[in-house]
């Protein structure tokens, strides 16, 4: 026994010695078939050239051992390469020479492998200036000698139809000229696997002459050629496709096909089809396409008869079942229907599982908002009964806090009672969660805008138990003060940078302000010249610095167009206009317009720099020739105009404007009024305007938010010279604000002055008028005037105003079609009278706006409420071009 335990030992230390004998003989035949000996080259070349050419050993020498070829440069040369072979277990030999002819390098290399008889020859030429490239040639040349077909000559790629090999190979490791790798083939093989297309890949390898070539065979998987729904009569079709997202060739995926019957089923039990089953099926039509069938059987609709509450004192059922996203069957569901059929969510009555839980959060959180901090609310029982269910939700309440103290600790604003009294919570007598959340956004925005964008705010509650009160104290961590780095602007390509970094009230290098950020981004949709705008922003390398994308998508800002139409005002009209909002992609504004109609004949050429030679100043400039008939007299009007602002403020701008206008009035009755037929005597006025105007508007065409206000004061005649003399004072205020989902309410209210100067007179054109869509629809412009009595002429008026007041909201989104339902308000009386507000005319109506190719269009109606003898009870009106 001790004998036979003593032979195995032997046997096993003998094969151990063995195992050890062959690894160390593979590390030998691997470091043979790695190892190379490399003899530095001999330069022949005149001495000033030669230790410039001397770099190709080094360059020869890198490309080796990049490619992990272990070289050996012995310092002794033997007088026959064969020797190296013998004392070192290496691959081959490298030696040669470098010869500089002229301007011409000749590189003669000579590769001696160890179990070859002879030497291979490689010879290159090349430029001098060449010798990198030179190198990299000889290299793969090299490496081709030294491993023969090893090397791999070429990389295709087989089986794949639908996609192209060129999104393919960038995924490869393996590549023409690199050394044959297995390891690389798998890897490969994997991320061919991760593309998701293929669901069989493999690799072929093919030795020639030039080395091998290594075949990636593909099979791609097989392609959904047609979805159908079976048995769905409650939903549609449509509906169904946009819930599973599954598209008409897209690479079958079982999976995804699962989770899709998944969400079908989820869909109808959030409808309240209950135990609705989906099948989902495959059918292979051929080896690369299928057919997805989901095959549906329709549970019954389950209604809600009753929802309780139970444990509920401080609320009613009736309170509380205000905040359920579910609701009752009753007597007037139809009614409720209608109103989620306009604004979404779920069906009156139906029972819809997600509905009554996502609402159980929004009890919480009322009962929170009103001093129940403690409330909890438990599982709801739902007990089905035929198509019936009944619904119980237990609440805790908890006792009611009431608002203790409220204190904040920060090291920033000296007054901290500045801060406190801009909060919402100290002014609640009970404790309120979602008051605080907007007390925390109040502070950081007020840390933010003083530039620290990182400021945390962290509050502290306390409570007592038996007063049942809430203490708060507002920890502020304001952290560092954040200087902005990088503005990025990206989407402009017609519109230059500096046009959108001057609308930017953040600067680079500056202190962060939050409301300055947001200020910006509505500056920049007032300009008009952008479909979106969209700013961001994004920490800095270091703790103390942002940086702020400003992503722009550009609209069209020029228009061209030759069109004909009917106006309300001049019948049928002829029109011509081409200009450029944003001239040269500088924000500069060129127009010229030609207008043909019936009673009017219009020319007029303007060109607005909001920024002249980037400055705060703007330059105006407005040349203009036109015609109009009026109902009592016709007005040739021809002039120019030109105005130099100031941008005091970023949303205030001061302006300082001189008109010279040459006008004459004919076709106007011998027996008419006194005062048309004094004008026709006025020819030339001079006169400059003063004004102001502020602008807070969101966007430029289509505002949702903000203001307009504008006030003017001009003076004629006087010291300016001309036939006309007048003061008049005008002023405009337009406001914007959403009501109820997407409907917008704007309020536009007028008054304006004149009266007569020194030194001249006062012509019937430069009186108020009103009617039309900038004052009171329903009428048309100039309808609104004080009558001569005598004549019954409508001569102008130097008192007016008016009001406009409109509801606007959204026909069709996607197409920016909107409607507006309005009722307006206004009146023009003479001097002698003054303003009598019991005498304000007042219409009704409503309208479509458009944004469209051509500009934005109106057209509105609009009913007059108490027409007078002589009037119309209605009118069209409509405009394409302008502003809204």
């Amino acid at each position: 026994m001790a004998l036979e335990q003593a032979f195995k030992r032997v046997v096993f230390f003998f094969l151990l010695l063995l195992g050890v004998w062959n690894l160390a003989g593979l590390n030998k035949i691997w470091a043979q078939e790695r190892t190379v000996v490399f003899l530095p080259l001999k330069i022949n070349a005149p001495e000033k050239d030669k230790g410039e050419l001397s770099v190709i050993n080094q360059l020869l020498l890198a490309s080796l051992k990049k490619r992990n070829f272990k070289v050996i440069s012995p310092k002794k040369t033997q007088p026959s390469p064969a020797i190296y072979c013998q004392k070192i277990p290496a691959l081959g030999t490298i030696y040669g020479s470098l010869t500089y002819l002229g301007d011409k390098a000749s590189l003669d290399l000579k590769v001696y492998l160890c179990k070859e008889k002879y030497p291979q020859n490689i010879y290159l030429t090349g430029a001098k200036e060449e010798l990198e490239n030179l190198a990299q040639k000889a290299a793969s040349l090299l490496i081709k000698a030294l491993v023969g077909q090893q090397i791999v000559a070429e990389v295709k790629i087989k089986g794949n139809v639908r996609m192209d090999a060129d999104a393919i190979y960038p995924v490869l490791s393996l590549k023409a000229g690199d050394i044959f790798d297995p390891k690389k083939i798998r890897e490969d093989i994997k991320n061919i696997y991760k593309l998701g297309y293929f669901d069989d890949v493999r690799a072929d390898v093919e030795q020639t002459k030039e080395g091998l070539i290594v075949t990636y065979i593909l099979r791609e998987k097989p392609v959904v050629k047609r979805i159908v729904y079976q048995g769905n009569k409650a939903i549609k079709t449509k509906e169904l496709q946009k819930i599973t997202e599954l598209k008409p060739y897209s690479i079958l995926n079982l999976q995804k096909i699962d989770e899709a019957a998944e969400k079908i089923k989820l869909f109808y039990k959030e409808q309240g089809f209950y135990d609705t089953k989906v099948e989902p099926l495959v059918k292979m039509l051929n080896p690369r396409e299928a057919r997805v069938i989901f095959k549906i059987k329709e549970g019954k609709k389950v209604y809600i008869k009753k929802i309780t509450f139970e444990g509920n004192k401080a609320f009613s059922d009736k309170d509380l079942k205000k905040l359920l996203e579910i609701s009752e069957k009753g007597t007037f569901s139809w009614l409720k229907k209608i109103k989620t059929f306009v604004t979404g969510g779920i069906p009156p009555g139906v029972y819809s599982y997600g509905g009554l839980y996502r609402s159980l959060g929004k009890i919480v959180a009322f009962y929170q908002n009103h001093g129940y901090i403690d409330v909890r609310v438990g599982e709801p029982q739902v007990k089905r009964k035929g198509e019936w269910v009944y619904i119980t939700i237990p609440v805790e309440e908890g006792p009611r806090y009431t608002v203790g103290q409220v204190d904040i600790e920060q090291d920033l604003f000296k007054n901290k009672n500045f801060i406190i009294e801009k909060l919402e919570l100290p002014k609640e007598k009970y404790f309120n969660r979602e008051a605080l959340r907007r007390d925390i956004m109040k502070i950081t925005d007020l840390f933010a805008d003083k530039g620290y964008a990182y400021a945390r705010v962290e509050p502290k509650i306390e409570r007592d138990p038996k007063k049942h009160q809430v203490n708060v104290v507002f920890k502020v961590d304001k952290g560092p003060l954040v200087y902005v780095n990088r503005i990025e602007i990206t989407g402009n390509t017609r519109t230059r940078d500096k046009v959108i970094r001057r609308e930017l009230l953040v600067v680079e290098q500056r202190p962060f302000s939050a409301t300055r950020l947001k200020k910006s981004e509505n500056r920049l949709r007032r300009l008009g010249y952008f479909e979106d705008v969209s700013i961001s922003t994004e920490k800095g390398i270091k703790e103390d610095q942002m940086d702020i994308n400003v992503k722009v998508k550009e609209q069209p800002t020029g228009t061209f167009s030759i069109g004909a139409g009917y106006s309300s005002t001049d019948k049928l009209l002829f029109m011509a206009e081409i200009s450029q909002r944003n001239f040269l992609g500088k924000g500069q504004t060129l127009s010229f317009q030609g207008y043909f109609g019936a009673r009017t004949t219009r020319y007029n050429l303007s060109f607005t720099d909001p920024y002249f030679r980037d400055t705060k100043f703007s330059l105006g400039l407005n040349l203009y020739d036109w015609t109009r008939e009026y109902d009592d007299y016709t007005r040739e009007s021809k002039g120019f105009a030109i105005k130099i602002g100031y941008l005091w403020r970023p949303d205030i701008r001061f302006h300082l404007a001189y008109r010279y206008d040459d006008s004459n009035l004919t076709d106007y009755y011998y027996y008419a009024s006194e005062i048309i037929r004094e004008s026709a005597d006025i020819h030339i006025t001079s006169s400059i305007e003063l004004g102001v105007t502020r602008d807070s508007r969101n966007h430029f065409f289509d505002p949702t938010r903000g203001s307009l206000t504008s006030i003017f004061y001009e003076h004629a005649g006087g010291f300016l010279g001309g036939d006309s003399a007048y003061e008049k004072i005008t002023a405009t205020f337009s406001y914007y604000h959403p009501l109820f989902w997407d409907v917008v309410g704007h309020i536009r209210v007028g008054a304006g002055y004149v009266t007569e100067g020194s030194g001249g007179k006062l012509p019937v054109f430069e009186k108020f008028y009103l009617g039309g869509l900038d004052s009171v629809r329903g009428y048309r412009y100039g309808d609104i005037s004080p009558i001569d009595p005598e004549t019954g002429e409508r001569i102008g008026g130097e008192h007016m105003f008016f009001a406009q007041t409109e509801a606007i909201f959204p026909l069709v989104k996607s197409m920016g079609l909107k409607g507006v339902v309005f009722f307006d308000m206004g009146n023009v009386w003479d001097q002698e009278t003054g303003y009598r507000f019991s005498e304000v005319r007042k219409s009704v109506g409503f309208g479509i706006r458009w944004l469209s190719p051509m500009g934005p269009l109106r057209i509105e109606w609009g009913f007059n409420i108490d027409t007078q003898p002589g009037e119309e009870k209605s009118n069209w009106n409509f405009r394409i071009g302008g502003v809204f």
